[in-house]
């Protein structure tokens, strides 16, 4: 998985794909996310949900994959 730590932390977040976010509730994601995890843990955390998301559904992985990915390119740059 090629996100940024913000990507990540919307990866994880009860928000629904494809919700609007706005950058300044994208940083609070992440620094929740950052405070729960850590970032090291943050990243084990959301490859591990990407593998289970990933073979239970495909099509909503990759949905999530790139929203997240889009929503967070508004905060930071790609990595």
């Amino acid at each position: 998985m090629n996100l940024n730590i913000t990507a990540l932390a919307l990866y994880l977040s009860m928000r629904g794909t494809g919700t609007l976010v706005t950058p300044f509730e994208a940083v609070q994601e992440r620094a929740a996310a950052v405070k729960e995890y850590g970032f090291d843990g943050l990243r084990a955390t959301a490859l591990k949900r990407a593998v289970f998301s990933c073979s239970i559904d495909p099509d909503a992985h990759a949905d999530r994959f790139e929203w997240a990915q889009a929503a967070a390119a508004f905060v930071e740059e790609p990595p």
